[in-house]
């Protein structure tokens, strides 16, 4: 079977323009995906110590930084009752996480998640210890104040508003 010069230039053509939309497409074949990636959208951190996994963990604190209390959850992976150690300013608290189950700073009292001395304002992030069987790590954790409605139950000694900015009076309308 022999070809005509018209039919060679036509599927050259065709084998040329399958080159290219294989090459086009192909980047996306090696390349990650970003929906692959999947990221906690929310204002705490997650990270994981031994089989202990800490999910959206922020410190909420009061405005001068003095002191500040967790919030979030810590998820145990194990089939086994974890014993964890947090230290955070001048406060050392140990938390036992039930095997398989979870521990959400919010549903506990108080004392489970109120760390004194932490010194550190809102907006910036607290280095907070973390010790279970024999692994510690230490993790950065932002401190946020009552700002946010959901978190004002959560300011040590409660949330105060701040003050408003004065109203502008009439001598500075005037510019006197």
């Amino acid at each position: 079977m022999t070809f005509a010069p018209k039919n060679r230039v036509q599927r050259a053509a065709a084998a040329s323009a399958v080159v290219v939309m294989l090459g086009v497409s192909g980047c996306s074949l090696v390349a990650e995906q970003q929906t692959r990636d999947i990221k906690a959208v929310s204002d705490g951190i997650e990270n994981q110590v031994g089989p202990i996994e800490l999910r959206n963990l922020i410190v909420i604190a009061d405005d001068e930084g003095i002191d500040g209390r967790m919030v979030g959850t810590l998820a145990n992976s194990s089939d086994e009752d974890v014993d964890l150690t947090i230290s955070a300013g001048s406060t050392t608290t140990d938390i036992t996480v039930d095997a398989g189950g979870e521990f959400r700073f919010e549903e506990e009292s108080a004392e489970d998640g109120t760390f004194e001395g932490i010194d550190s304002i809102p907006g910036s992030v607290l280095n907070v210890d973390f010790a279970v069987e024999g692994e510690d790590s230490t993790v950065s954790i932002p401190v946020l104040d009552g700002t946010l409605q959901e978190y004002r139950d959560f300011v040590p000694g409660g949330y105060t508003p701040r003050p408003s900015e004065p109203a502008a009076t009439s001598e500075a309308e005037e510019g006197e």
